[in-house]
């Protein structure tokens, strides 16, 4: 099944599975990865695709999701432990290749990587992280920059940029830092994106 014809049945299932806020969020998301994608060079119907798909299990319990986890033979961490939405990501990917056999991996990457990244990330799982941050609903100091940098700067510039906003608002407002985080953010500086 071709990423344009998974998703009428993505959407379908997806405004089953998720409230109303989370599923124009959702649209969101995929309308403005699918942007990113065309302006970035990256396959736009696997953008949207994976934009649509990246919450999969947003509205899932901690309880539910650390069980889930935990099931797939995840590590769950203090950090997870503590903040168990951190999960839905990892989680979502799992139940997304489940839902939807054949599914691409690029896809199910970027689903798996979109709240606080990987090592190694493609384009596209860049992308779906990026527009999940800037999609039109999103309203936090400093997205306006992370918009007006679309095009103007390059991708590896743009992502260490949003990386960077993600970082600020976990440190202002006293958050738990996922030891992944602190992983990407290494990651990032060693490749001398930041």
């Amino acid at each position: 099944m071709s990423d344009r014809s998974m998703v009428a049945e993505v959407e379908a299932r997806l405004a089953e599975r998720l409230g109303p806020e989370a599923f124009k969020h959702s649209v969101a998301v995929a309308r403005t990865a699918e942007r990113l994608a065309e302006e970035y060079g990256v396959d736009p119907e696997q953008a949207y695709l994976a934009g649509l798909l990246h919450d999969w299990a947003r509205e899932m319990s901690g309880t539910e999701l650390v069980a889930s986890a935990r099931e797939y033979g995840f590590e769950v961490s203090d950090v997870d432990g503590a903040v168990p939405y951190l999960l839905h990501a990892r989680v979502g990917a799992r139940q997304v290749v489940e839902a939807f056999p054949g599914i691409d991996g690029e896809v199910v990457s970027a689903v798996s990587a979109h709240t606080f990244g990987d090592d190694e990330m493609s384009d596209l799982t860049r992308i779906v992280y990026i527009a999940d941050m800037i999609e039109p609903g999103r309203d936090f100091e400093g997205v306006a920059r992370l918009r007006e940098a679309v095009g103007a700067v390059d991708l590896d510039e743009l992502f260490a940029s949003a990386y960077t906003e993600t970082l600020l608002h976990l440190v202002r407002s006293r958050r738990h830092i996922h030891p992944q985080t602190v992983a990407v953010w290494n990651a990032i500086v060693e490749r001398g994106d930041s």
